[in-house]
């Protein structure tokens, strides 16, 4: 009896060492990873018994669910691959192309452009409803303006992949990823106004150690410079957290990371391209100017852009589809 359990406790340890690689819901190959992080991906959904696996050393690709060590599972494991994947980072951060992101935007929204302005403009419109609506405008808009906000970056990656959806997309998001986008939203706004308000101490405490009046300020130029430059040292401050956890909310929408894991990931895939996507938010700006510009009609064509890059600049930095 020794003899027969040292021989299974070989086979699991084996089992455990040996490497695998997967091929996803994305036709993307995954690995090599551990049996153990297989084990993880399954409990996730993001593996079935139909997935494609190979252990290191064999040729051929056989299904995971004839696997014993992986299969049978329990049954309250998803049987299919969800449409929202862990965010998990294999290889590094990925590069943002601004040409690409602008390219590829303009030629998603071509493909469809009546259904991907309607989509956005449909949700829009319904959300300045809710937060015009008297007393309680402000506190729906407080919950909501996140999750509608993850819901329409998701519509976009949907139509990024080939899988266009609509409206039904932003109201799915916002009942499955509720929480995640509105603390995403919620935490990042107050920790990126943060430098703000510490920048506020100096300024002040300048100005009433001044004892000038505040109507004869303006007369006072080397005490208007002195607060100043904490001031504008704040904003800068605010406006680069802003920056860098600004795909917070499109991870939290269109992954399964908690809101913690999606402003970490932002914060670390941002910074590693902090000046391509600077430039690419300043060139979606100058267009989107010029769609105010242009009777303020040309919004409903850069805006559904706008989007669309963004997701496009995600999907380089986070790997997760082969983007144009």
């Amino acid at each position: 009896m020794d003899k027969k359990k040292e021989l299974v406790g070989r086979v699991n340890s084996f089992n455990d060492e040996q490497m695998y690689s997967i091929i996803g819901g994305d036709a993307k190959t995954y690995g090599p990873v551990s049996a153990d992080e297989v084990r993880r991906w399954i409990r996730e959904g993001r593996a079935d018994e139909g997935t494609k696996i190979k252990p290191e050393g064999k040729g051929d690709w056989i299904e995971l669910g004839t696997l014993p060590e992986f299969f049978p599972v329990p049954s309250t494991i998803p049987p299919k691959i969800s449409q929202r994947h862990a965010a998990v980072i294999q290889s590094g951060f990925g590069e943002i192309h601004v040409g690409d992101c602008l390219r590829y935007s303009w030629h998603v929204y071509r493909q469809d452009p009546w259904k991907i302005t309607g989509v956005i403009g449909i949700v829009f419109f319904g959300q300045f409803l809710l937060n015009s609506i008297p007393l309680v405008g402000a506190l729906l808009a407080f919950l909501l303006n996140g999750p509608i906000l993850g819901g329409v970056y998701y519509f976009c990656l949907q139509n990024l992949k080939g899988h266009p959806g609509g409206v039904r997309d932003v109201t799915e998001t916002v009942k499955d990823r509720f929480l995640p986008c509105f603390l995403a939203t919620t935490v990042s706004s107050l920790l990126a106004f943060g430098p703000f308000l510490l920048a506020l101490i100096p300024a002040a405490a300048l100005f009433f150690a001044s004892g000038v009046e505040i109507e004869k300020l303006a007369e006072h130029s080397a005490l208007l410079l002195a607060m100043g430059l904490p001031l504008l040292a704040g904003i800068l401050g605010m406006m680069y957290l802003l920056i860098c956890w600004s795909l917070a909310v499109p991870l939290a929408a269109c992954s399964t990371s908690d809101f913690w894991t999606s402003l970490t990931l932002s914060w670390r895939g941002v910074r590693n391209n902090f000046w391509p996507y600077l430039g690419l938010l300043l060139i979606l700006g100058a267009i989107n100017l010029l769609g105010i510009l242009c009777f303020v009609v040309g919004l409903f064509i850069t805006i559904p852009v706008t989007f669309l890059a963004t997701m496009i600049a995600y999907e380089q930095i986070f790997r997760t589809t082969d983007s144009r």
